[in-house]
């Protein structure tokens, strides 16, 4: 792996103590809008950043740097783990918690990229969040701070497909040779995002496990194609279980949490018993793979799962936190 240079500083004097992490690197990025413009280098940069922030590094003081929070689309995790991210980085977070009270919504008619110009304005990043698939690029194309992509409907979602590959490093200690398996509706934004990732990663083969009335989407396959990355079709997640070294869950229709359905069948919200994980078929396969899940999560892993040892993604959420914690470090430090 690449690891970025860094000089540490004391607060006080040059004895050990708590220490400022002042990272030497690339020039920044303009914004963060798809997995599709990182290099390996950017991404072992992003891991190793966050590693040291999980470590207890302190970055350099952004006080009075603000970060504006504008999720047009409902959130729970991003939402609060880029607050999160944002004040321990020292930096005030700033937004509205209901963005159907701004003027920047469909009754209200203001544009987004008239949002953009004025918010940009206000703050020294912006994170957003829209139902329609190319609304961070449309609101970055205006704005004078960089604009961070955290889901743009169907279309990607960047920071979640850094997470996922940091969590997944740390679970298996490394993808190279590895069998990754998607379980659930392959249709979502996270799936395209990480699929532009796994090119640097090595994976032995990729192995999707989709209902089936759901097509592999067409871009989907390209990427797979273009980055010479194996892939197969299961009908099972037993087979998962028993053959892949880590599984990344998501929910069985991915419509249902917002991320429109690619084709006009749409399943039953209920999991059909054949795709869904439980202690029980863990312990007749005997698995040891890893279970990963972006979430939220319905009944595609039962709750009975997660005191179990292969289940990663509580902690993949606590490990979100170092990770976004990079990337606004990064864009914060321009």
């Amino acid at each position: 792996m690449a690891y970025v240079s860094f000089e540490y500083f004391d607060k006080a004097v040059g004895a050990p103590g708590n220490r400022l992490v002042e990272p030497v690197r690339k020039a920044p990025f303009n914004h963060i809008l798809s997995a599709s413009q990182f290099t390996i280098d950017d991404v072992d940069d992003f891991c190793q950043l966050a590693d040291d922030f999980e470590a207890g590094f302190l970055p350099a003081q952004l006080s009075r740097r603000a970060v504006g929070l504008l999720f047009f689309q409902s959130s729970t995790r991003t939402r609060l783990g880029f607050e999160a991210a944002t004040v321990a980085l020292g930096a005030h977070a700033i937004g509205m918690d209901d963005m159907s009270a701004s003027r920047s919504n469909a009754k209200i008619g203001e544009s987004l990229e008239d949002c953009a110009a004025v918010v940009s304005r206000l703050c020294d990043a912006i994170v957003v969040r829209h139902h329609e698939p190319g609304a961070a690029a449309r609101m970055a194309a205006h704005a004078e701070a960089p604009v961070i992509n955290a889901g743009d409907g169907w279309n990607e979602h960047p920071t979640q497909a850094l997470i996922d590959i940091y969590a997944l490093r740390r679970g298996l200690g490394t993808l190279r040779g590895k069998s990754l398996a998607f379980g659930g509706d392959p249709r979502g934004r996270v799936v395209r995002s990480l699929m532009q990732l796994l090119r640097f990663e090595g994976p032995r083969e990729i192995v999707f496990c989709p209902p089936d009335k759901y097509d592999i989407p067409a871009d989907v396959l390209s990427a797979i194609a273009e980055f010479q990355i194996p892939h197969r079709r299961i009908s099972t997640i037993e087979t998962a279980l028993i053959e892949c070294d880590a599984i990344m869950m998501a929910p069985y229709d991915m419509s249902a949490i917002g991320e429109p359905a690619a084709s006009d069948y749409v399943a039953p919200h209920a999991t059909p018993e054949a795709y869904t994980i439980t202690p029980e078929k863990i312990e007749r396969t005997r698995s040891t793979a890893l279970l990963y899940h972006p979430l939220p999560r319905f009944d595609e892993i039962a709750p009975a799962c997660d005191k179990l040892p292969n289940a990663m993604y509580f902690e993949q959420v606590r490990l979100s936190k170092f990770m976004r914690m990079a990337v606004l470090h990064r864009l914060l430090s321009r």
